[in-house]
């Protein structure tokens, strides 16, 4: 999990490749955010399913995940991408990969 405003990482879960591991860390993480003031959480397009938006509205996170546009199923729809935040929080989302790019490259993770 990358805070967008620095880019810094601030929380790493370690899941076995299954398909979902992705959006369950996800979701165990978000857990973890204290409560009272309205937060949102990015992520790309694999994090636009019905069941990952429902949990984070009932966490009170906005979700603020890229639109799936191959699939006509859409969990995200226009009460979240009519907002200006949502257009911020998806051209920030990709701090997280440069956090990786950084880790491979200079802090030689393999």
């Amino acid at each position: 999990m990358v805070e967008n405003r620095n880019g810094l990482v601030v929380e790493t879960f370690l899941t076995e490749a299954n398909g979902r591991a992705e959006r369950d860390a996800a979701l165990l993480m978000a857990e973890a955010v204290p409560q009272g003031k309205r937060v949102t959480l990015g992520g790309d397009k694999n994090y636009d399913t019905r069941e990952f938006v429902r949990e984070l509205r009932g966490m009170n996170i906005t979700p603020h995940v890229a639109q799936n546009t191959t699939n006509w199923r859409r969990s995200i729809d226009e009460r979240t991408t009519r907002h200006v935040g949502y257009e911020v929080s998806q051209r920030k989302r990709k701090r997280v990969e440069q956090s990786f790019g950084w880790m491979k490259i200079v802090g030689m993770l393999q």
